[in-house]
């Protein structure tokens, strides 16, 4: 039996995230466990506050649509591990990654074939996601690193899934000047680059001159200046991509569900909370768009 572990990170609480992602199809052969990280509570002041006039306005626009989807209801712990997850209260350090360090000082990572990291502000598309992420037939996008342009940029191709990664992401786009640097909003990482992390942990230390942001004891959301700081860690894995496998070994085996940011069939990235609030430009609401309307959503 092969396992799959997915750890949330408990701070949003969009109910319409954790039902979705609770009724993912299992494929045969695979098991798979749920865990919310949580830095907060769902009942907490601030968790409610914050989204609660979502659940009351009027929506102007599909983006806000979107949103209150995303936040039906105000979910509790309850209906949560009700839905099949593990509820964990960590101390609110630091996102992303962080919560799989947190996650695995109680849990070995070495049960598990693939590791998905997500945040709880992602508005699910498809209850196909773990079918097709070992489904053969699946197409994905993989860099070429021949390509490869200033720091950050790859031209990409479609390829099968020989499930050779180590390393898939949500969505790519070739243009954009830091093209290769991970969002760690909706990732897979398999056992055997957590293998290569030094201490098998991911590097939440760098700061980029920032200063480094913890926020223990706090519950209220500081928008993306409070917690700017937090985004260099998405740079030091990266730059572990680059140099971790050397000559580029593990750019090779990065893949990428879409040739659009933060959007797949599967996932639309939210932004600090939600979808709504989103600074990705043009481009980025024209590509949403179409993927809407290709899966019969608008």
């Amino acid at each position: 039996m092969k396992k799959i572990v997915v750890l949330a990170t408990g701070w949003h609480f969009s109910s319409h995230f954790y039902e979705k992602m609770s009724k993912q199809v299992i494929p045969e052969g695979y098991q798979v466990d749920y865990f919310c990280v949580a830095h907060r509570t769902p009942s907490d002041y601030n968790t409610i506050q914050e989204k609660e006039y979502v659940r009351n306005y009027e929506a102007k626009n599909f983006l806000e649509e979107l949103d209150k989807t995303l936040y039906e209801y105000p979910i509790t712990i309850k209906q949560i591990e009700s839905l099949g997850w593990n509820f964990m209260l960590e101390e609110n350090t630091i996102g992303d990654m962080e919560i799989f360090n947190q996650w695995s000082e109680k849990y070995n990572y070495k049960e598990y074939d693939i590791i998905c990291i997500t945040h709880d502000d992602n508005f699910i598309l498809s209850d196909k996601i773990f079918l097709d992420l070992v489904n053969t037939n699946t197409k994905l996008y993989k860099p070429l690193k021949e390509t490869r342009i200033n720091r950050d940029q790859f031209k990409i191709e479609l390829i099968d899934n020989k499930d050779d990664w180590y390393f898939l992401d949500n969505g790519y786009s070739e243009d954009i000047p830091k093209a290769f640097t991970p969002r760690g909003s909706f990732s897979f990482y398999k056992k055997e680059l957590i293998d290569l992390l030094p201490d098998n942990k991911f590097n939440m230390s760098e700061d980029g001159g920032l200063g480094i942001v913890s926020r223990k004891g706090q519950t209220n959301s500081v928008g993306y200046d409070g917690i700017k700081a937090w985004n260099t860690h998405a740079g030091t894995f990266r730059d572990f991509l680059y140099e971790g496998m050397g000559e580029l070994g593990l750019v090779e085996k990065t893949r990428w569900f879409s040739n659009t940011k933060r959007i797949s069939k599967y996932c639309i990235e939210g932004e600090r909370g939600f979808i709504n609030n989103n600074n990705a430009g043009e481009n980025y609401i024209n590509n949403l768009k179409k993927q809407l309307i290709n899966l019969g959503w608008i």
